[in-house]
């Protein structure tokens, strides 16, 4: 249980401190990466009237410590989990990737994680006090992510992988034979890879968890979803793990007493109520973030000097583009000038490219890529 006594020890995720100093978003926000945000009355409204009643009348205590038994069970039907007796709702995906982490590193072991990734699946790890391994996992120009540095990490003693896909910055995503090897390969050499899935399905409805591949009763996997880039709901802070090793899982739940010990009853039972709903609200997502990708394909074409491959899934690109200044100088430029937010991709350690958001509305999306072709000039 002494896992996270590394915690002090976590450098700043960078992005997250990045968007801290930027202060509130301009009015065209090109830099957000999850699906455009809901209301409490959108969510009531599309479950029906009845929905409004029971959730006037929730008790206001603490809940159950592994999570809501209507969640979980929203979750298993959802197909983002197995059993609903696998899942630990967590506050927010960082939670659930900062408890896994814990509960399956010890400090002095060694954790390979794909990069370029977001800050927080890094600082998880590294908060345990395990020697951290990065290993590049895109390639530019593939939607696919090449999984073999990991192969070769896991060969070399790592025992834990971890892995986010789709993939933020990118959108690229792991083929599934591919990622049913790497749980095999874990199996064998005792280690666990942590999946962060957490934008799944959002850009590709189809796209199908990792829980639903026939390895995943291995134990080996340990998945990470939540409701903020799929639905828009970052507010209710709705996160989970999965996992079929339930040894695992209770160290998880000790774990979590001494971080949240317990997740918001009312945000729970929105949750669900989204979750019950998702193919009305992930529809419209889906199909707005479709446009946008495409509209970002065609302007790109034409502007010199720029590349861009489309992504598989999730709700964020990554085109190279020809910033005179660098990406931090032009970033800044561009929300001082335009009125346009964008993320620089030296947050994710590749300084030529920059971060663009797909979950917005067309209209939107369209008039900040405008403003982005001045700028460049």
């Amino acid at each position: 249980m002494g896992a996270l006594t590394g915690l002090f020890a976590a450098e700043p995720v960078l992005l997250e401190r990045w968007f801290a100093a930027q202060g509130a978003p301009p009015s065209i926000d090109l830099a957000r990466s999850g699906a455009p945000e809901l209301s409490t009355a959108d969510i009531l409204t599309v479950a029906g009237p009845e929905a409004r009643d029971e959730y006037l009348g929730l008790p206001l205590g603490y809940g159950h410590p592994v999570g809501e038994e209507g969640l979980r069970a929203a979750i298993e039907r959802d197909r983002s989990a197995r059993h609903a007796d696998e899942v630990i709702v967590t506050t927010g995906a960082t939670e659930a990737l900062l408890l896994a982490a814990a509960a399956a590193l010890a400090a002095g072991e060694q954790a390979a994680v794909g990069v370029p990734a977001h800050g927080g699946v890094v600082r998880a790890l590294e908060a345990t006090g395990a020697h951290i391994l990065r290993v590049p996992v895109w390639r530019p120009g593939s939607s696919r992510l090449d999984l073999s540095g990991l192969f070769r990490a896991l060969q070399r003693g790592a025992s834990v992988l971890a892995l986010n896909s789709p993939h933020n910055p990118t959108g690229a995503v792991a083929d599934g034979d591919e990622l049913a090897a790497l749980i095999d390969a874990c199996t064998l050499y005792g280690a666990r890879i942590l999946v962060d899935e957490v934008a799944l399905s959002t850009l590709n409805p189809h796209a199908e968890s990792v829980t639903r591949c026939p390895e995943f009763i291995s134990g080996t996997v340990v998945a990470v979803g939540d409701l903020s880039k799929s639905l828009g709901l970052g507010g209710l802070r709705i996160g989970w793990l999965t996992c079929a090793d339930h040894e695992l899982l209770g160290r998880v739940t000790q774990l979590k007493d001494i971080t949240t010990l317990g997740t918001s009853v009312t945000s729970q039972f929105l949750a669900a109520l989204a979750l019950e709903n998702r193919a009305t609200l992930a529809r419209q997502i889906a199909a707005l973030a479709t446009r946008n990708r495409d509209a970002l394909g065609d302007w790109v074409m034409q502007i010199g000097g720029a590349e861009y491959t489309p992504p598989a899934d999730g709700l964020v690109a990554f085109p190279l583009l020809p910033m005179r200044e660098g990406a931090m100088g032009f970033v800044e430029r561009l929300r001082a000038t335009a009125g346009v937010s964008v993320v620089p991709g030296v947050l994710f350690g590749v300084p030529s490219r920059l971060r663009l958001g797909l979950g917005l509305s067309p209209g939107v999306f369209t008039r900040g890529l405008e403003r982005i072709a001045v700028a460049l000039g």
